[in-house]
């Protein structure tokens, strides 16, 4: 969703340190899209990209996005018009009988905070993913929601599936160093937690 193209020059000192841990320099957002279209293919998934620029490239004035704090806090009141934008373009471009997942936004980024907002505007009945990674830090928001009386199920995943889950998610090269320290660790923790949700879960 948020694969739009970067906008000029300045970015904050926040976008700018990313952008040196992810040795993208200002290329980032189109290395990420080659990334992403790597990662997809792992999948045997198609590819779509919106325009949207990522959330730390977006303005009203000012960079709505310039810290942890913010990535990860509430939404900017000034994006409530892309959120209605977003669920316009959701509604053209979802295909009839369609089914649509999307992230829970444990975590709160404020990117997966947009997507399900939007999500939730269209009126269907949605599946939700919990946000891996994030998830790994918010398992209590899991147990919240079975308390909610939310219900889920789960979709073994078998060992070929499992291999191709790695792979895209190791096609994301910038973003492994911002939750792993090295590609086996990642491919560990997404064989542990693939066993403790006994597949993929979605609520």
């Amino acid at each position: 969703i948020c694969a739009g193209k970067m906008p000029a020059p300045p970015y904050s000192a926040f976008a700018q340190a990313l952008h040196e841990r992810w040795q993208t320099g200002e290329a980032a957002q189109a290395i990420r899209r080659e990334e992403d279209l790597h990662s997809c293919a792992e999948m045997g998934a198609a590819a779509l990209h919106f325009t949207i620029p990522d959330a730390i490239y977006r303005t009203s004035g000012k960079h709505l996005y310039d810290s942890d704090e913010t990535l990860f806090g509430s939404l900017h009141p000034d994006e409530a018009p892309l959120v209605e934008a977003l669920a316009g373009e959701l509604a053209q471009r979802i295909p009839p009988g369609a089914r649509l997942v999307c992230p829970l936004a444990l975590g709160s980024h404020v990117d997966h905070q947009l997507v399900r907002r939007a999500a939730e505007r269209l009126g269907m009945r949605l599946g939700y993913y919990a946000d891996y990674p994030y998830v790994l830090k918010h398992a209590p928001a899991l147990k919240e929601l079975w308390r909610q009386g939310w219900r889920s199920r789960a979709y073994p995943v078998s060992e070929a599936g499992l291999g191709a889950w790695q792979r895209a998610v190791a096609a994301h090269a910038s973003q492994i160093s911002s939750f792993w320290g090295s590609l086996g660790e990642m491919q560990a923790a997404i064989w542990d937690f693939c066993r403790a949700s006994r597949g993929v879960r979605l609520w």
